[in-house]
């Protein structure tokens, strides 16, 4: 009985002991910020979209001839298709009078908007019409989420520091973080456009324009909340 007594008295002692600690902890002042940073990247990896379709031409020149032009044209152009081109699809539409017409999807994959452009050039110049550009990405985008993420904790940290100093204080070490960005949020578009088109007035200046492909870049954004202890001595 007598140990039952110790125990119960030994509970009930570090109850007051952890209540008077919440107690202290509550007094000691804090103050908490949130930090938000945003990066912008430029995309390295463009991805095209290459459909090559006997439909296009009325079945006058079959996809193989097509498939033919399509390389030469890229090869000039300084693309290795053994690496950058793969094949996205197959497919063959029977019509009555014409017999079967074939179509193939290919996907080609470049590393910058002057490239991108030069790709443009030469299939058109061959005579493929249907080329898109699909997505564009980063290749090393972990890394430029860790820059942005480094970035909203600095950024949180400059905002406790300039509210404590607005009230000649400063801020001790920080004690609490909160991660509260599920993914990074991005965002780019890709464009593709003539040169000074407005500024093109007659057929062959039209012609003799280069197309341009411009991208905008991969806006990375993250976001946190900090807490920090405000040192009590003031300034």
């Amino acid at each position: 009985m007598k140990r039952f007594f110790i125990a119960v008295a030994f509970a009930a002692m570090m109850l007051v002991a952890q209540s008077a600690q919440a107690q202290y902890q509550q007094m000691i002042p804090t103050v908490s910020v949130n930090g938000s940073a945003q990066l912008k990247v430029t995309p390295d990896e463009i991805y095209i979209s290459i459909k090559l379709d006997e439909s296009d031409t009325k079945g006058k020149i079959p996809v193989l001839l097509q498939r033919k032009e399509m390389l030469s044209a890229l090869k000039k152009c300084g693309i290795n298709v053994e690496e950058q081109l793969s094949v996205q699809g197959m497919t063959s539409e029977y019509y009555r009078k014409r017999g079967s017409l074939a179509a193939t999807q290919y996907e080609l994959k470049v590393g910058s908007a002057e490239e991108a452009r030069k790709v443009f050039e030469a299939l058109d110049k061959a005579g493929v019409a249907n080329v898109n550009i699909t997505r564009a990405a980063c290749s090393n985008i972990e890394e430029h989420r860790a820059k942005a993420r480094q970035a909203a904790m600095l950024n949180a940290q400059m905002r406790a520091s300039q509210l404590a100093e607005a009230v000649g204080q400063s801020i001790g070490a920080c004690y609490e973080i909160n991660d509260y960005s599920t993914d990074v949020e991005y965002s780019t578009r890709a464009r593709v456009m003539m040169k000074n088109s407005l500024a093109l007035e007659s057929a062959d200046a039209i012609e003799e324009a280069e197309p341009e492909v411009d991208f905008e870049q991969i806006v990375i954004k993250y976001n946190l909340s900090a807490k920090f202890y405000l040192n009590t001595e003031t300034k």
